[in-house]
């Protein structure tokens, strides 16, 4: 299946060979960590085993940390 997803401001075509796929899917197929990133479907955070529909729109956002300790 190939899915569209927005991440860091570009857009990009995924295809993931499954016939379910969920967020944790794309984060894997990006090289990314579900401790550094998250999925948000329309608009939504979603969890890792949610699963994606052919005409959802998804963007992929990383968490963000840093600051004095």
């Amino acid at each position: 299946m190939k899915i569209k997803v927005k991440y860091r401001g570009k857009e990009q075509v995924l295809d993931i060979n499954k016939e379910k796929i969920t967020a944790l899917d794309i984060l894997k197929s990006l090289n990314l960590s579900s401790e550094h990133a998250f999925v948000a479907v329309n608009g939504e955070l979603v969890s890792e085993d949610y699963i994606i529909k052919e005409n959802d729109n998804i963007k992929v956002i990383n968490a963000i940390s840093g600051g004095k300790q």
